[in-house]
């Protein structure tokens, strides 16, 4: 992986255009707005919110992102508690096929919740979501430039014949070893 891509904000920033690429009708960004900021004709195509929420660090060479995916849509003034819940799972259903394909990959969905029908006209999911491993380390390498010298051999032995009075017990090793 690129040193860039290492960087959390460009795996965010990925997969927030990989989705918009996908489904273009889609609005899709990471800044969650409580629903006053929108006005009803903002959230007919749907709204897709990204949100890192923090990291499952198993070492710094494989670490998974948690998210919290935000599906928003806007049905109409008339739309009834099951128009609503339609609307609800074909958006769930993309997110779904986004996670599931190798347009970004690597993306499993937790759980989710929706508004259960219960504030129409509006809609809404929420996915919890992992992605990953992703190589976060950087570059943690502790020698970024080789020596200056190498040795010309290099013994090894095995246990217990190593250390001070095994030197005869060494064998030389090369890269053919």
């Amino acid at each position: 992986m690129a040193q860039e891509e290492r960087n959390l904000n460009q795996i965010l920033d990925a997969m927030v255009a990989g989705f918009s690429t996908r489904y273009t009708e889609r609005n899709v960004s990471r800044n969650w707005q409580d629903r006053s900021a929108y006005k009803n004709s903002d959230l007919e195509r749907g709204e897709l919110t990204v949100i890192y929420i923090g990291e499952i660090p198993n070492d710094a060479y494989n670490t998974y992102i948690k998210l919290l995916v935000i599906g928003r849509i806007y049905c109409g003034s008339k739309a009834k508690g099951l128009d609503v819940e339609r609307a609800e799972l074909e958006f769930l259903q993309e997110w779904r096929n986004f996670c599931n394909s190798s347009a970004f990959g690597n993306i499993s969905i937790l759980s989710v919740s929706t508004s259960q029908q219960q504030e129409a006209p509006d809609g809404w999911f929420i996915s919890e979501c992992r992605a990953g491993p992703f190589d976060l380390a950087g570059e943690i390498d502790w020698l970024p430039v080789g020596p200056s010298e190498l040795p010309e051999e290099i013994s090894v032995s095995q246990s217990p014949d190593v250390g001070f009075g095994h030197e005869d017990d060494y064998f030389s090793v090369d890269e053919n070893f």
